[in-house]
């Protein structure tokens, strides 16, 4: 499965429509910073590139996205704001991925936006560069997250030294890997991860394995903060970066991204979803509307043995999304693309539609109650 989605969208997934990458360039040299809207409007400005049918709704996602919040600033003070500026992808990723290693708030969005950095460089202009590379350095370091979350290169440092000078370079697996989110603490789930970072790793499988763990989580558990939809977003910048990124750096990466997963499914006290006993497959539509999240998985997991039909209801899905005044529009949109760049549009995995459909309904789901019943989820 992950050689066929790696055919059909590695090239894509790194070119960006010019006139929709001009849009964003503007949009973010025109703030303060590069986080969630300058995320979303790269998402957005990828739309089309994922399949021929999503094109009608990249321009009306760009709108949207550039009237959420502006970026928050961050005070970057590094001597990095000095140095010479990036002639291309490669040479942004060797200046860049380091100062991400350094700053591992959120690594699945700190991830996330290097590659859509790199997607917009080869669209910026000599005079922009500059400005667009200080609103990332801004970005990276405006981030928080809660105390724990975060794998630090010293610590990292400190365990690796701890290792054995031998130890296997095991193939990367969803079995193999599932060690990680069921260790009893992070040095240990570090260990797993350092058996599956050997000079032979094949990087961008395990950061498309690390994404199918990530899908799976999504579908046993709420993720209203979006802990989990950052990951999966990282998982895939990851398989993108790999292009580019020196292989020690992307390796670095994917074990601060693997500790994020562990915290995840760990220490972040994410709710269950709750299991609905009604066994009825419906259509999807009508699944998702109902706002039950066991139901509309049911029905996605049909749905996708038709991948057709099941990607012209996910686009009229968000679609709907994108046209309705729905604050949470850009956390479909994420989704959607995410799970688009990992299986490719011809196909989708059960687990994959699965999620999509726990997103959709669970939209659906918060339209329904009343906000304070939100804290309650099902």
């Amino acid at each position: 499965m992950h050689a066929l989605a790696m055919s059909s969208t590695s090239v894509q997934w790194r070119i960006m429509h010019h006139s929709s990458a001009r849009a964003v360039i503007s949009c973010v040299i025109g703030g303060s910073g590069f986080g969630e809207q300058a995320l979303a409007l790269c998402t957005a400005a990828s739309l089309g590139d994922a399949d021929p049918n999503s094109v009608r709704l990249r321009q009306a996602a760009l709108n949207r996205a550039s009237e959420l919040p502006a970026d928050p600033p961050g005070a970057y003070t590094g001597v990095i704001l000095a140095a010479p500026i990036p002639s291309d992808e490669k040479d942004l990723c060797v200046q860049l991925a380091p100062l991400v290693i350094e700053h591992p708030e959120d690594t699945g969005m700190q991830l996330a936006c290097l590659a859509g950095l790199c997607k917009l460089w080869p669209h910026v202009t000599s005079e922009e560069r500059p400005l667009l590379r200080a609103r990332f350095l801004a970005g990276l370091a405006s981030r928080r997250m809660p105390p724990g979350s975060q794998l630090t290169s010293r610590q990292l440092v400190a365990w690796q030294r701890d290792l054995p000078t031998a130890y296997s370079n095991a193939s990367a697996s969803v079995s193999s890997l599932r060690a990680v989110l069921i260790a009893t603490s992070a040095r240990d789930a570090h260990v797993v991860m350092a058996e599956h970072l050997g000079i032979s790793a094949d990087l961008p499988t395990l950061a498309w394995v690390l994404g199918a763990l990530t899908v799976q989580m999504r579908i046993q558990l709420h993720d209203r903060n979006r802990h989990l939809l950052h990951i999966l977003m990282g998982s895939m910048a990851c398989e993108q970066l790999a292009a580019w990124t020196p292989p020690e750096l992307l390796a670095t990466l994917l074990a601060q991204l693997a500790h994020q997963l562990w915290w995840c499914s760990n220490q972040a006290g994410l709710a269950p979803v709750r299991t609905c006993l009604d066994s009825v497959t419906r259509p999807l539509a009508e699944a998702v509307r109902s706002g039950d999240l066991t139901v509309a998985q049911r029905s996605a997991r049909a749905a996708c043995k038709q991948p057709a039909a099941f990607w012209e209801t996910v686009w009229s899905l968000l679609d709907a999304r994108i046209a309705a005044n729905d604050p949470s529009w850009c956390e479909a949109l994420e989704l959607v693309l995410a799970i688009a760049a990992r299986t490719g549009t011809d196909a989708v995995s059960p687990d994959d539609a699965a999620a999509l459909g726990t997103l959709f309904a669970d939209l659906a789901y918060r339209e329904q109650l009343p906000t304070a019943a939100l804290a309650s989820p099902h």
